[in-house]
């Protein structure tokens, strides 16, 4: 199937649960990702905040928060093409950056990807592989394509999602970069 097709079939599908079964998953996420041993052991995390229906982060940023780690968000730095990481205070307001994203202030501490534990990614799809369909834009692929071929060189990437995002398969890129696993709310998937 065309990517953009699917890209909108499944936001569509994102867009259409309930306010309920948002809030669900989201709690779920937390009750999850807080009992996975990258997130039990490492203390740098990158999440992002939702929006459009993507897998709600709120409540796992909160928990994050509280059991001692130190949260990054992702900020997009104009000309660039890739990601910066910014560490997410809650007494720090968050600013609107161009796509209508919220994120930190650029004077906010930056980590480089390298340094980052665990990444939690945000997707429009996925396959059970591996496989993440984003937006299109490409800047978690350029973001971490050091890890391309050698996934210990960096954090453990992990997509967060609706079930209702699996999609059987994914046709993957040459600079497409893997996921570890996804988490949905309802289940922990390893990639293959």
């Amino acid at each position: 199937m065309d990517k953009n097709l699917l890209r909108n079939q499944v936001r569509g599908l994102r867009r259409a649960l309930t306010d309920s079964e948002q809030e669900t998953t989201a709690k779920q996420l937390a009750e999850t990702v807080l009992t996975q041993t990258h997130f039990t052991l490492g203390g740098h995390i990158a999440l992002y905040m939702d929006a459009d229906g993507e897998a709600g982060t709120r409540y796992l940023l909160n928990a994050l928060l509280d059991a001692g780690k130190a949260c990054y968000l992702p900020v997009l730095v104009e000309p660039t093409t890739t990601l910066e990481f910014r560490q997410y205070l809650p007494d720090m307001p968050l600013v609107t950056n161009f796509f209508g994203l919220q994120e930190p202030q650029i004077c906010a501490k930056a980590i480089e990807p390298e340094n980052l534990t665990a990444v939690l990614m945000p997707l429009v799809a996925f396959d059970l592989n591996g496989n993440r369909l984003g937006m299109g834009k490409g800047y978690y692929d350029r973001s971490f394509a050091f890890t391309r071929g050698n996934p210990a060189a960096g954090p453990v990437l992990i997509g967060l999602a609706h079930e209702c995002q699996r999609v059987e398969k994914l046709e993957a890129s040459d600079w497409d970069v893997p996921l570890g696993g996804i988490i949905t709310g309802r289940q922990v998937y390893v990639a293959s």
